[in-house]
């Protein structure tokens, strides 16, 4: 099993509603060594050109059309790029944008990489947590995410809220509302119990839980866990997340497995 030298996190302007000093907490609590970098742009000390020239890569791989991989990335122009670069200082938000997030995580992996080329080996995570939604082309269309592990692990405070499904009774009344032309907040605050929202006062203790699937990841090559209970569950529903992230614990398999870690 991979030995957990240093968790290096950094945040991208996400929810204001999330605390990264719980999350480091917690996994401190693990017996981790973990160091928040604060955030991104400012961590690797980047000059105007090299910020703008990280803009304009992270224009380019915008999702246009679900149903469409991005195979080659089309370039981004000047306008793009502005946008880009006043979402990365957090000047304005990015609520709505879906990125690929294979792309997304080779661009972020290249920038990081080249300042801390000596962390970029065995035994060291890399998380980033941002606002930005990505997704992954699976079963003929992009399916936004949570997390998406590896080096560096991005974990979305906008994908908590858009990736796992709302209640399907949800749906349901959300057609009659639309088609009645009535406010949508009104369904909303029914449901306000039933699925993380943006800016979410639970967001800290359920991405605590996406954090330790980075962990394990690199643990083991899997962030998942099939046990529902577990909080490395893999949630497609916000039941789920509810049930097994918001509750935060690991399963007794997984718990030995960690603890493992240390004979």
């Amino acid at each position: 099993m991979t030995k957990i030298k240093a968790i290096f996190i950094y945040s991208d302007h996400p929810s204001k509603s999330l605390s990264i000093s719980e999350i480091v907490n917690s996994l401190r609590d693990y017996g981790l060594c973990v160091y928040d970098r604060g955030n991104l742009v400012e961590s690797l000390n980047l000059c105007k050109e090299d910020s703008f020239e990280l803009a304009t890569s992270i224009a380019g791989i915008k999702v246009q059309d679900i149903s469409t991989p991005l195979d080659a990335l089309p370039e981004a122009d000047h306008r793009e790029a502005n946008k880009e670069l006043q979402r990365l200082t957090g000047k304005t938000s990015d609520r709505g944008v879906l990125y690929d997030g294979l792309w997304l995580q080779r661009k972020l992996y290249k920038i990081i990489a080249q300042k801390f080329i000596d962390e970029f080996q065995s035994g060291f995570i890399h998380m980033v947590f941002t606002s930005m939604l990505f997704g992954t082309f699976e079963a003929k269309r992009y399916h936004a995410r949570v997390i998406l592990a590896g080096l560096p692990s991005l974990i979305s405070t906008s994908g908590i809220v858009e990736a796992p499904a709302r209640p399907k009774d949800y749906y349901w009344l959300k057609a009659g509302f639309l088609k009645n032309g009535k406010d949508i907040r009104e369904l909303d605050m029914l449901y306000s119990d039933k699925f993380i929202e943006y800016d979410d006062e639970r967001i800290s203790q359920v991405l605590k839980s996406y954090a330790l699937q980075a962990v394990f990841y690199e643990l083991t090559g899997n962030a998942f866990c099939d046990n529902p209970d577990c909080c490395l569950f893999n949630s497609h529903w916000q039941d789920d997340v509810l049930r097994a992230q918001l509750k935060g614990k690991l399963c007794l398999e997984h718990r030995n497995l960690f603890d493992s870690r240390k004979d």
